[in-house]
């Protein structure tokens, strides 16, 4: 086994499940990510009067490894079951759901883990041993056996041009924006489901984010955009987004909107997958370079866990293999 760590470049989902496969396997890791908390789009904004769920809304389990480790997640507090008047729902699916957030089961599942938070990777380059990774403070981090990057498409295939050819295949991975919006109001929307997919070229979905267990503001609500209204209006005033959000909302519902409390806007630039790569991961395994991701995959939530998993087991047996020569090609 070389004794050099692996990097994992990314503290969502893909990543958590990454680096934890390769501690499992007794392989010192390293996870760097740009934010203040481990999750990606698995995220909370708090607001003094309110809280919101503004990535994510939900999480299914249709593996029964992954469905274990939610109901783990739920018996230390960190998860619960979302059961939301949704007239086009499953009822026979059960939603999970951080608890009493959706940023708290990410950062169960990374509390033993070795993360450096606030660290943007700009460059991955060629160190005296393996690779060393450069951040935005302008630190260099060496020296990595391998580097594991669990971010989205476009981002990744950015961070890894020359490193591998493998990024060329990451870049023709599609991924829509999204604009969120986020509002809590004074009085309640009555008689409106909790949740619900409109079908709306504005409006594609919303969410009584107070429906869910264990949070304070009944009344608070999240509202996601359409993937191509999100693109045509990526660039516009989040004011104006808001009120034209907010606008639609009131006539998807047939209600006059009460006032509101807090109003926000949030952009995610890679937020959907459009047409996943078909594969659990990617890896070079010359260059000890890997991919993962919810976009290998489908746009689940379990599809992210289930990329980062394979990955890390996959580099963890390279990594273990390394001293006999048979890394060869790539996955």
């Amino acid at each position: 086994m070389n004794a050099a760590p692996v990097a994992v470049v990314g503290a969502g989902l893909a990543g958590i499940a990454c680096a934890r496969a390769l501690a499992a396997a007794g392989i010192a890791v390293r996870v760097f990510e740009a934010q203040r908390a481990p999750g990606g789009r698995l995220a909370t904004r708090r607001f003094a009067a309110a809280s919101f769920d503004h990535g994510a809304q939900y999480l299914t389990a249709d593996e029964p490894d992954f469905r274990r480790l939610l109901e783990q997640a739920a018996a230390a507090g960190a998860a619960g079951s979302w059961r939301p008047t949704w007239p086009q729902r499953d009822g026979s699916i059960a939603l999970w759901v951080g608890l009493p957030s959706m940023a708290a089961l990410p950062r169960l599942l990374a509390a033993d883990l070795d993360v450096e938070y606030g660290a943007r990777i700009l460059r991955i380059a060629h160190a005296r041993a393996g690779w060393a990774l450069l951040d935005d403070r302008g630190f260099a981090h060496a020296d990595f056996a391998a580097v594991a990057i669990a971010l989205p498409a476009p981002a990744a295939a950015a961070l890894a041009a020359g490193c591998t050819p493998l990024a060329a295949r990451v870049r023709k991975v599609p991924m829509a924006p999204c604009w969120a919006a986020m509002v809590a109001f004074d009085a309640p929307l009555a008689g409106v489901p909790d949740a619900g997919f409109t079908g709306d070229p504005v409006l594609a979905w919303y969410a009584r984010n107070g429906s869910k267990p264990g949070r304070e503001a009944r009344d608070s609500w999240v509202l996601h955009a359409a993937a191509d209204w999100s693109r045509v209006e990526f660039d516009q005033p989040p004011q104006n987004v808001q009120r034209a959000m907010l606008d639609r909302f009131s006539e998807v519902v047939g209600l006059a909107l009460p006032r509101a409390r807090v109003a926000d806007v949030h952009r995610w630039r890679h937020a959907r997958v459009e047409a996943p790569l078909g594969e659990a991961f990617l890896l070079d395994r010359d260059a000890s370079v890997g991919f993962c991701g919810d976009w290998c995959l489908e746009a689940r939530a379990e599809a992210a866990w289930r990329s980062g998993r394979a990955l890390g087991e996959a580099l963890a047996q390279a990594q273990g293999s390394t001293a006999s020569g048979k890394i060869r090609g790539s996955r």
